[in-house]
């Protein structure tokens, strides 16, 4: 290969991942914004392995595939001021992603892109974050994965310095904060996809999950050692 073909090759590759440890944001919308078709391409985020980002992105497009067949014979939810005729349409298509789906845990957040998310948010979201979020949202509760959530709970208004540091997500899928729990929520059917529990630490709270304190015994081991 010439010297040309191979600078053209490798401008090629840096205008389309960017520099490592930066970020890659082109046309980001709002949480629930409606609008262009979903762009999966690979975005690259300093505080994410790309191994962890790519299963990541997958697994969110899978889910919105799986959405998508999922609604084939489902009247079209149009615009409209009926709450009941919305509820209806969320309700069947919940339904028909629960089946198909199963419940568990993990199958977009993965162990190693939860343990990214963590750190993430344990070393960037600071005092002041945390207790923005705590109280402009609801209450902690618990939340499962594909559960509905609820219509008479608040949604958390997402900081947008925490969200910044978060891969992109299509439209119709959002993430917010249930308390300390960090969820991503299907827009469309108004569900829980995943969750990360205690996803936020809060050292002013007067009770530790069981969950915070095995993290803290994890991220102290290597200085132990």
């Amino acid at each position: 290969m010439s010297l040309g073909r191979i600078a053209s090759a490798a401008l090629a590759v840096v205008l389309s991942v960017g520099v490592a440890g930066g970020q890659v944001r082109e046309g980001q919308d709002a949480p629930g914004a409606r609008g262009a078709e979903p762009d999966f391409r690979l975005v690259v985020l300093g505080d994410f392995d790309t191994e962890s980002l790519a299963v990541f992105n997958r697994r969110v497009q899978d889910y919105s595939a799986l959405r998508s067949r999922m609604e084939v014979g489902l009247p079209p939810l149009v615009v409209t001021d009926n709450a009941d005729e919305i509820e209806r349409f969320e309700r069947r298509l919940t339904e028909r992603i629960r089946d198909a789906r199963g419940s568990r845990r993990y199958q977009v957040f993965v162990p190693a892109m939860e343990g990214q998310v963590k750190r993430l948010l344990r070393t960037k979201a600071d005092a002041g974050t945390v207790l923005l979020i705590l109280d402009d949202g609801p209450s902690e509760f618990d939340v499962d994965v594909n559960d509905t959530y609820s219509k008479k709970r608040s949604l958390a208004t997402m900081p947008p310095n925490i969200l910044l540091l978060l891969p992109e997500l299509p439209p119709d899928m959002e993430y917010r904060f249930v308390g300390r729990h960090l969820i991503l929520r299907d827009v469309r059917a108004n569900m829980i996809i995943d969750e990360i529990p205690y996803a936020l630490r809060c050292d002013g709270c007067a009770m530790k999950s069981k969950e915070e304190e095995e993290d803290e015994i994890e991220e102290s081991a290597p200085q132990a050692r």
